[in-house]
């Protein structure tokens, strides 16, 4: 359990489907929610979506909906000018992200969240001396036999990044399938590409922030999977601009079981961030961090932190861009 809030921020949730249904529980801790807007709530047309969050005058707003929405309902809350957040992938097109700069020299709050950066691999970026959800340390757990390693660091245990594998293949429940998550089957904004591959494109560009050359795309349908207009199976290979191989291979309906992880191999040692649960960071084959508890219930914990913050520039807004951008060339590549 998140623990600590009080004085709860009034929030409107926009989107109230299956990821809302699964942070619902977090989202109660840490906000007083006043509306929850789903799409018969309002008309479709400019403004509407805007005056009836307006009217219950919220502190901040969480954006839930399907990706093809994002930009149109980042866009209708900017002029209230409150923390706006937005889930993951941030965009889908070339257009929506162009809309997504322009909002944000309107109101800057904008929180560009992926929950595999801010929240499961917490650990890793920590380790790795970059700035974390501070509200996430309480449940970081260190065992004592790894206690000289993490305070060794990631230099001198790891050395320089040489290669890095990332894996999301999915084999069985509800999150495992496109069942009742009708977002998956658009051939322009569904895939397992925008929805598991962006995680790691996102986890790349706030750990090592460099540009990436494709080298090649595989996308299919499983067979056994349902017919689908987008891939329920992705791989990408790439290289960044200091020649780190990067690997990505993502997706659902998967046979032979579970991989969830991101493994980073250097020139002195391999760390991998095990995305089961608890998050594990491993480096070879010992633990060297477990983020405990549920998990979910922190999505929204974290984005109450940055509001408490008053922000007054987005989060997570450069390594959204970049990885929008580069998802774009991936599904562009022949």
């Amino acid at each position: 359990m998140v623990m600590g809030f009080s004085n709860k921020p009034r929030l409107a949730v926009v989107g109230v489907g299956d990821f809302y249904r699964m942070v619902s529980p977090g989202i109660d801790m840490a906000f007083d929610t006043v509306v929850k807007v789903d799409k018969p709530d309002f008309e479709p047309k400019p403004g509407a979506l805007r005056e009836l969050v307006r009217g219950y005058s919220p502190d901040a707003v969480m954006i839930l909906t399907p990706n093809r929405f994002h930009a149109e309902h980042v866009c209708e809350m900017m002029e209230l000018k409150v923390p706006v957040f937005v889930e993951k992938p941030l965009v889908t097109t070339a257009v929506a992200m162009q809309q997504i700069e322009e909002s944000v020299l309107v109101n800057p709050a904008l929180y560009c969240s992926d929950f595999y950066v801010d929240v499961w691999g917490a650990q890793l970026l920590k380790w790795l001396g970059m700035e974390t959800a501070k509200c996430l340390d309480p449940h970081m757990e260190f065992p004592p036999e790894s206690l000289e390693a993490w305070n060794r660091g990631a230099k001198e245990s790891l050395g320089d990044i040489v290669a890095v594998e990332a894996t999301l293949l999915e084999s069985v429940g509800p999150p495992a399938s496109f069942t009742n998550r009708e977002w998956l089957w658009d051939p322009i904004h569904g895939g397992v590409l925008w929805d598991m591959a962006y995680h790691h494109l996102a986890m790349w560009f706030t750990m090592v922030n460099e540009p990436l050359e494709i080298i090649s795309v595989e996308r299919s349908t499983i067979p056994g999977a349902p017919p689908s207009p987008s891939e329920t199976y992705g791989a990408v290979e790439m290289r960044s601009t200091s020649g780190i191989r990067f690997s990505i291979k993502v997706g659902k309906y998967i046979v032979g079981g579970d991989d969830r992880a991101f493994r980073v191999t250097g020139t002195k040692g391999e760390i991998s961030m095990d995305f089961v649960e608890p998050s594990r960071l491993m480096l070879g084959s010992a633990p060297l961090a477990l983020l405990t508890g549920e998990r979910l219930d922190y999505v929204a914990a974290v984005f109450r932190e940055w509001v408490d913050s008053k922000p007054t520039k987005p989060y997570g807004l450069d390594a959204g861009r970049q990885s929008v951008n580069t998802m774009l060339k991936i599904r562009e590549y022949h």
